[in-house]
């Protein structure tokens, strides 16, 4: 069920705000994501555009606050996860080889 506003068609004829029930075989809608709230003033203007088949006016609307801070901060992080790989953060001692003196002791002398 989807609740639709009221507006004004086409032809000038005005449609009463209303609940639409899905129709049989139609998939389902999705389901609802909470929404977060953005900084206050984060804006960006839509330039006009066709969706659907129709237009849509030139518009202002708010940035939410999570895709403004994901926009840029992922590469960085990939980049150390991928060196730590390449030239290995697993710090044991490759096979074959004894390990030093100073790895085994314990800190007391002997």
């Amino acid at each position: 069920m989807a609740n639709v506003r009221g507006h004004y068609r086409k032809n000038g004829s005005y449609v009463r705000p209303h609940t639409r029930r899905n129709r049989p075989g139609s998939a389902s809608p999705r389901p609802a994501i909470p929404r977060q709230r953005s900084a206050p003033g984060a804006t960006t203007n839509v330039r006009g555009h066709y969706r659907n088949g129709s237009y849509v006016r030139p518009h202002t609307r708010r940035i939410s606050g999570p895709v403004v801070v994901a926009a840029g901060g992922g590469g960085l992080l990939l980049l150390i996860v991928v060196l730590l790989a390449l030239f290995g953060g697993s710090g044991e001692a490759p096979a074959g080889t004894s390990p030093s003196p100073l790895a085994s002791t314990t800190g007391a002398p002997r």
